[in-house]
């Protein structure tokens, strides 16, 4: 996972978005038909040119550059208009250049924050692609979707939902996730793949305090999740459980 695109959270008409094709992964994704209209109320603002500012929502067009893809998205979002620069003409005339701050808040189809190889199951892909649906828009979301697909992770790896009260003899549903990864770690001894799941659980558990997700948190989250996956699907292993030892 490339961390650089994904801090970046907006783009401007100076400098292009860089964005890989979510398709094949390879080529870069143009913005066509860019179309933005004014917030009402500030008409007036725009007519006087107001020097703080205007706010716009806009829309576009997204072509993959890869001749043998040329895969197609939508874009939405808001943009900010300003004066970026001004200057005096050797004939007395001003001149003013406008900068344009686009900040999208939906792609579709989503951007891939982590690829996602054809051996992960559907159910889990499908929460993975929710949770990049909401990573521009709302943080909380997406680390609340993160967290919905470790719990389906362990159910594919036969993790039990369930334990043996010693006082009733009877099963139980485990009262928290966290129980459930203690259980799996204390049958399997796999210590790396649970830190790792620790790790993405109190992430994930921030999503579910408004305002209390950082970006970096949520990007450590999907690096744990693609190693877990590229370990637990693709049976490779990635050096990323130092920083989820930490975290736990």
């Amino acid at each position: 996972m490339n961390r650089e695109i994904w801090n970046k959270r907006n783009f401007t008409n100076k400098n292009p978005l860089d964005y890989n094709c979510p398709k094949c992964n390879i080529g870069i994704l143009n913005i066509t038909d860019l179309n933005s209209k004014i917030i009402p109320g500030q008409e007036e603002m725009e007519m006087y040119n107001y020097p703080n500012g205007i706010d716009y929502v806009f829309s576009g067009i997204l072509v993959c550059k890869n001749s043998n893809c040329k895969n197609v998205l939508s874009i939405i979002g808001n943009v900010l208009k300003d004066i970026h620069n001004a200057y005096q003409l050797p004939n007395g005339e001003y001149v003013e250049e406008y900068l344009s701050v686009y900040y999208p808040k939906y792609f579709f189809p989503p951007l891939k924050i982590i690829e996602i190889s054809q051996k992960v199951p559907k159910e889990v892909a499908q929460q993975l692609n929710l949770s990049f649906s909401h990573f521009y828009n709302d943080l909380s979301s997406c680390a609340n979707r993160i967290r919905n697909s470790i719990e389906l992770i362990l159910d594919d790896l036969k993790a039990p939902k369930k334990y043996k009260d010693s006082k009733t003899n009877k099963l139980k549903a485990f009262r928290t996730l966290h129980h459930r990864i203690e259980n799996y770690e204390k049958k399997t001894k796999n210590k790396k793949i649970t830190n790792l799941l620790f790790a993405i659980k109190i992430i994930g558990n921030e999503g579910s305090h408004i305002g209390n997700v950082a970006l970096e948190d949520l990007l450590d989250a999907y690096e744990f999740l693609e190693s877990i996956l590229d370990f637990v699907y693709d049976k490779k292993e990635k050096n990323i459980h130092i920083k989820a030892s930490e975290i736990v």
